[in-house]
């Protein structure tokens, strides 16, 4: 029987380091806060970065992965660049399942500008299935998470649900500060790229203002799942949330200046 000790509640998988830190680290955050285990999985060592260096990023990554509080982040080497949906890596992903056998997955929503992002969407939706079949070529006992919940990058959608991060949020902007190589440093002479400017954190924020605002919450994080999401009492559920509407609904009533009841 595999150790109880490595398994985890939570394995956010990312294309590179620092993209679940930047995505859905509030999230992270959050769960960790309330004692869930958390794990992240980086696909690749970001090698192609134009700023920083490999060795450099995985310190990040493992500072970063503090700053959230989870139990662990293992950095793949799958290609930066040339992240593929091949049988190699779905082996080796497979592989990384079934020994911490997380009850949720957190992955790349598959349609995305960034082929990685893309590939790694693919590639995790691929690998769900076989990871449970006894049968199938990689090490490690049969198993099959839960759910897999697909975190946004540049493509938008329209979310199964926002989780509210109001109160991680800082914790999260902590562990994106972590990868200094990459972002905004005054007097840093490496080649400047769209997250290396100095306003890009502040994008960050207000994207998480625009889904906590969706909810009635000052942040929040939104995900898609391909199945119905299921839920046992729905007043419980609702029960912490304000009234919300969707301005869709306060046009049609011909009041779409009118502010939702708090």
């Amino acid at each position: 029987m595999r150790d109880a000790a490595t398994r985890v509640d939570v394995l956010a998988i990312g294309a590179h380091p620092d993209d679940v830190d930047m995505i859905c680290g509030g999230t992270l955050a959050q769960l960790a806060a309330r004692g869930k285990s958390v794990a992240i999985l980086d696909l690749t060592r970001g090698e192609m970065a134009t700023r920083g260096t490999p060795e450099g990023r995985a310190q990040e990554a493992q500072a970063a992965a503090a700053a959230l509080g989870a139990r662990k982040r293992i950095i793949l080497d799958l290609g930066d660049g040339r992240l593929e949906n091949n049988a190699a890596n779905r082996r080796e992903l497979i592989e990384v399942i079934r020994s911490l056998r997380p009850t949720l997955v957190m992955a790349h929503y598959w349609d995305d500008l960034h082929p990685d992002h893309a590939a790694a969407g693919h590639l995790v939706r691929a690998i769900m299935y076989p990871a449970g079949l006894a049968k199938y070529p990689a090490q490690g006992d049969p198993y099959r998470p839960n759910e897999v919940l697909f975190f946004m990058a540049h493509t938008p959608f329209e979310p199964s649900f926002v989780v509210d991060v109001s109160d991680s949020h800082e914790r999260k902007m902590e562990a994106i500060r972590c990868f200094e190589s990459q972002f905004y440093r005054q007097g840093s002479t490496e080649p400047p790229t769209g997250i290396s400017q100095p306003e890009f954190l502040k994008t960050l924020e207000a994207r998480a203002r625009h889904f906590g605002e969706l909810i009635g919450r000052r942040f929040g994080e939104p995900f898609i799942v391909t199945r119905t999401v299921p839920m046992v009492d729905p007043v419980d559920h609702y029960a912490p949330f304000p009234k919300i509407y969707s301005s869709k609904t306060w046009e049609q009533q011909g009041t779409a200046n009118t502010q939702p009841e708090n």
